[in-house]
């Protein structure tokens, strides 16, 4: 570490544009670090390799010169990679470390087990993993995984979001007011969503912002009388746009659930949330913040979205459980916990060469 203790960090990530997903977290990392005196932030991209082609070779090379630059004085790099691009990332950037002596940390975005992959895919992944000095996993399960796969080093880092403050609770509010926002696939329960929403009651709205996937076309909303599909929402407009409603539904069963943003950007609207038993979303939501419903189960749905409409006494302690849940996810909590690992593994690794 340089003269007064600031620590050299070089971070290589999925920067914008497009903003969304794990941009939005990488970036915003980035940016609380490069604005703190302690720290001395450099920043590598690694959008545009996967996908290319043959120009992929040439952005490789181009890649690993960056990282090669920005190791030299740096004190600890840290990846920032989804699990599809971890066989591939991980080990470019191991290597570049170790030739450079920089201790390694790599987080992984996303629930996705890379366990489920080919043999050799995971072979790749385990070895490099097993070569780090920490490795941050996104949910509880795959530190599970990782230590049943015999990683020591391997800690809890949740997505995380600004946890702006909340006005006064209004007396006698009551939930009528249904969002969803995110990527519009089948696999994210919108069809059980239009089912469901469109047997509520009268004066109850159901509002789906997002991109439209392939299989969901703009056709499926039209003639619908309660569930209306309000087009795609830029990443720096989705607080102010969730908090003109009164619960997030997200009945997901996508087999790469991790920690949804948009549940976080709930969290920060105040929300309370419906979403699936499915994967790790139990892990961030129970019954003191929000109401779990069966995966792909329409009825189940339906019953959980008029239970938050009958039920004020529900709703309100809900609301409640949100302003105390949504403080384990506040970007000001994991920015400060990334910095103390990164000079936890900085000093480990100078005191091992001592």
């Amino acid at each position: 570490m340089t003269t007064g203790g600031t620590l050299v960090i070089m971070m290589a990530g999925p920067v914008p544009p497009p903003l969304g997903g794990t941009t939005v977290l990488f970036d915003s990392l980035a940016k609380a670090l490069s604005s703190r005196p302690d720290v001395d932030t450099r920043v590598v991209g690694t959008g545009g390799v996967r996908g290319r082609g043959p120009g992929t070779p040439a952005a490789l090379v181009r890649l690993r010169r960056e990282i090669a630059t920005n190791l030299r004085g740096a004190d600890v790099a840290a990846l920032h990679v989804s699990t599809s691009a971890l066989h591939l990332m991980a080990p470019l950037f191991a290597r570049e470390c170790a030739a450079a002596g920089v201790p390694i940390i790599i987080r992984k975005f996303g629930g996705t087990d890379f366990m489920d992959y080919s043999l050799l895919r995971r072979a790749l992944i385990l070895r490099t993993l097993r070569r780090a000095d920490l490795y941050l996993a996104e949910t509880r399960e795959l530190v599970s995984v990782a230590g049943r796969e015999g990683l020591d080093r391997v800690r809890w880092f949740p997505n995380s979001r600004p946890m702006p403050p909340l006005p006064d609770e209004a007396p006698g509010r009551r939930c009528s007011r249904f969002v969803f926002l995110g990527q519009v696939h089948r696999t994210k329960g919108v069809r059980e969503l239009i089912e469901a929403g469109e047997k509520m009651q009268d004066g109850v709205v159901v509002d789906v912002y997002g991109t439209l996937g392939h299989d969901i076309a703009k056709s499926e909303f039209d003639g619908l009388t309660r569930v209306r599909y309000r087009g795609s929402v830029d990443a720096v407009d989705v607080h102010d746009v969730l908090s003109r409603y009164d619960a997030l539904v997200l009945p997901s069963y996508h087999s790469g659930e991790g920690y949804p943003g948009v549940v976080l950007e709930a969290f920060g609207a105040g929300l309370p949330v419906v979403v699936t038993r499915w994967r790790a979303l139990p892990e961030i939501v129970d019954d003191s913040c929000g109401v779990l419903v069966e995966p792909r189960s329409a009825v189940d749905l339906e019953r959980a979205m008029r239970l938050l409409v009958s039920d004020a006494q529900l709703y309100s302690r809900l609301r409640e459980g949100v302003r105390i849940r949504r403080e384990e996810f506040s970007d000001s909590v994991w920015n400060e916990r990334f910095v103390q690992m990164c000079r936890e593994v900085a000093i480990g690794r100078r005191d091992d060469r001592e």
